[in-house]
Protein backbone atom coordinates (compact mmCIF):
# COMPACT_ATOMS: atom_id res chain seq x y z
CA UNK A 1 0.00 0.00 0.00
CA UNK A 2 2.78 2.23 1.02
CA UNK A 3 4.23 1.65 -2.42
CA UNK A 4 0.77 3.07 -4.33
CA UNK A 5 0.73 5.90 -2.44
CA UNK A 6 4.18 6.98 -3.09
CA UNK A 7 3.29 5.84 -7.13
CA UNK A 8 0.70 7.95 -6.97
CA UNK A 9 0.89 10.99 -4.46
CA UNK A 10 0.62 10.94 -0.70
CA UNK A 11 -1.62 14.04 -1.22
CA UNK A 12 -4.50 11.69 -3.34
CA UNK A 13 -4.82 9.77 0.19
CA UNK A 14 -7.01 11.10 3.16
CA UNK A 15 -8.22 7.61 4.52
CA UNK A 16 -7.71 4.16 3.93
CA UNK A 17 -10.67 1.36 5.18
CA UNK A 18 -10.31 -1.97 5.27
CA UNK A 19 -11.49 -5.06 7.00
CA UNK A 20 -9.90 -6.62 9.87
CA UNK A 21 -8.15 -9.70 8.44
CA UNK A 22 -5.12 -10.35 9.27
CA UNK A 23 -3.32 -8.96 5.43
CA UNK A 24 -4.00 -5.76 6.50
CA UNK A 25 -2.80 -5.47 10.43
CA UNK A 26 -0.13 -3.88 9.02
CA UNK A 27 -1.54 -0.64 7.70
CA UNK A 28 -2.13 1.01 10.71
CA UNK A 29 1.89 1.44 10.41
CA UNK A 30 1.07 3.68 7.32
CA UNK A 31 -0.23 6.53 9.75
CA UNK A 32 3.33 6.73 11.30
CA UNK A 33 4.35 7.06 7.61
CA UNK A 34 1.83 9.22 6.29
CA UNK A 35 0.64 11.82 9.34
CA UNK A 36 -2.22 12.88 7.33
CA UNK A 37 -3.55 9.65 6.49
CA UNK A 38 -6.46 7.80 8.24
CA UNK A 39 -6.56 4.19 8.58
CA UNK A 40 -9.91 2.70 9.49
CA UNK A 41 -11.27 -0.91 9.79
CA UNK A 42 -14.38 -1.70 9.76
CA UNK A 43 -16.04 -4.37 12.05
CA UNK A 44 -16.51 -8.27 11.34
CA UNK A 45 -19.44 -9.11 9.51
CA UNK A 46 -20.21 -5.46 8.73
CA UNK A 47 -20.44 -5.36 5.06
CA UNK A 48 -22.76 -2.17 5.47
CA UNK A 49 -19.41 -0.66 6.78
CA UNK A 50 -17.62 -0.70 3.51
CA UNK A 51 -21.09 -0.59 0.97
CA UNK A 52 -18.86 0.02 -1.93
CA UNK A 53 -16.11 -2.55 -1.60
CA UNK A 54 -19.26 -5.08 -1.47
CA UNK A 55 -20.32 -3.86 -4.76
CA UNK A 56 -17.03 -3.80 -6.43
CA UNK A 57 -16.69 -7.36 -5.10
CA UNK A 58 -20.20 -7.88 -6.99
CA UNK A 59 -19.14 -6.37 -10.35
CA UNK A 60 -15.86 -8.43 -10.22
CA UNK A 61 -17.75 -11.34 -9.70
CA UNK A 62 -18.97 -10.60 -13.62
CA UNK A 63 -15.44 -11.43 -14.92
CA UNK A 64 -14.63 -14.05 -12.04
CA UNK A 65 -17.66 -16.23 -11.03
CA UNK A 66 -17.69 -17.07 -7.68
CA UNK A 67 -16.70 -20.67 -6.56
CA UNK A 68 -13.22 -19.92 -9.09
CA UNK A 69 -10.13 -19.62 -7.52
CA UNK A 70 -8.27 -16.21 -6.69
CA UNK A 71 -5.12 -18.00 -6.89
CA UNK A 72 -4.90 -18.63 -10.04
CA UNK A 73 -5.56 -15.45 -11.28
CA UNK A 74 -2.68 -14.31 -13.69
CA UNK A 75 -1.77 -10.62 -12.64
CA UNK A 76 -2.60 -10.08 -16.35
CA UNK A 77 -5.67 -11.08 -16.18
CA UNK A 78 -7.05 -9.24 -12.82
CA UNK A 79 -5.93 -5.76 -14.19
CA UNK A 80 -7.80 -6.75 -17.04
CA UNK A 81 -11.05 -6.56 -15.21
CA UNK A 82 -10.13 -4.02 -12.77
CA UNK A 83 -9.37 -1.38 -15.74
CA UNK A 84 -12.75 -2.35 -17.23
CA UNK A 85 -14.54 -2.14 -13.82
CA UNK A 86 -12.74 1.80 -13.48
CA UNK A 87 -13.72 2.56 -16.84
CA UNK A 88 -17.84 1.56 -15.75
CA UNK A 89 -19.75 4.67 -15.40
CA UNK A 90 -21.08 4.77 -11.97
CA UNK A 91 -24.26 5.80 -10.47
CA UNK A 92 -23.05 7.00 -7.01
CA UNK A 93 -20.36 9.39 -9.51
CA UNK A 94 -23.04 11.00 -11.38
CA UNK A 95 -21.85 8.08 -14.44
CA UNK A 96 -18.83 9.25 -14.73
CA UNK A 97 -16.39 6.14 -14.04
CA UNK A 98 -14.01 6.22 -11.49
CA UNK A 99 -10.58 6.48 -13.46
CA UNK A 100 -11.66 9.37 -14.98
CA UNK A 101 -12.84 11.43 -12.05
CA UNK A 102 -9.55 9.98 -10.33
CA UNK A 103 -7.78 11.42 -12.88
CA UNK A 104 -10.16 15.04 -12.49
CA UNK A 105 -9.31 15.23 -8.72
CA UNK A 106 -5.81 14.30 -9.28
CA UNK A 107 -4.92 17.41 -11.44
CA UNK A 108 -7.25 19.46 -8.80
CA UNK A 109 -4.87 18.88 -5.93
CA UNK A 110 -1.82 18.95 -9.01
CA UNK A 111 -3.42 22.88 -9.67
CA UNK A 112 -3.93 23.97 -5.88
CA UNK A 113 -0.76 22.78 -4.71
Amino acid sequence: MLKIIKEQGPQNFKTITTDNGSEFRALSKLEDTCEHLGVYYAHAYASWEKGSNERHNGMLREFIPKGLSLRDLTYKRLKQCTDALNMKPRRTLGYVCPQELFEQKRQEIAQAS
